[in-house]
């Protein structure tokens, strides 16, 4: 199933068609076929970045040391121009909502060399985990299925303090726009 981007919105129409898509999704997670009587469990590794744990909910996932946070997972590629974009906001979300707020990212494209990853790394100043694509097949399979991600990058998924996927973001969101979701959805309980 697949989720048109909307910009949230307060007004009647646009708070009603947000409401709904964010019901689809849910049901969209909720019944998809793929989820099994025993949830599935990843172990998400990457050079330089934490060994995290990742384990299927009945809307969602729940990775296991963000547990009680709302985690944006993001796909990205090196030669992605709103990817490029796109970073610097994820890096600043994460600096000033970290408490109730983890990015997590999977690089999507042909792996970085030492020097490609060292680059950006010098250019953004990462303050979140990245992970390759190709170590991680299994999780990204299964995210791409659940979540209809067909390879567009960005592409992102946001699941809320109770690991239920709330947003499905295929494409590029501007700042303010995924600012307010984060922030909505840090002050739930």
């Amino acid at each position: 199933m697949k989720i048109s981007h909307t910009t949230p919105s307060v007004s009647g129409n646009g708070l009603l068609k947000s409401l709904f898509m964010s019901l689809a999704l849910m049901a969209a997670f909720a019944f998809n076929p793929l989820m099994a009587q025993e949830p599935i469990t990843f172990t998400l590794k990457g050079n330089g970045a934490p060994t995290l744990h990742v384990k299927e909910t009945k809307n969602g996932v729940e990775f296991e040391e963000y547990k009680g946070k709302v985690v944006l997972l993001n796909f990205f590629g090196k030669h992605c121009k709103w990817c490029m974009k796109e970073i610097p906001h994820l890096v600043d979300l994460q600096k000033r909502y970290g408490k109730e707020f983890q990015v997590v990212a999977i690089h999507a494209q042909e792996p970085m060399t030492l020097g490609e990853r060292s680059r950006l790394e010098k250019r953004f100043h990462f303050n979140y985990p990245i992970y390759e694509s190709n170590k991680n097949y299994d999780f990204v399979s299964y995210i791409g299925q659940r979540a209809g991600w067909t390879g567009g990058l960005p592409f992102s998924v946001i699941f809320d303090k109770h690991a239920s996927a709330v947003k499905i973001i295929p494409g590029y969101m501007d700042e303010n726009s995924l600012e307010h979701i984060i922030k909505v959805l840090t002050k739930q309980p």
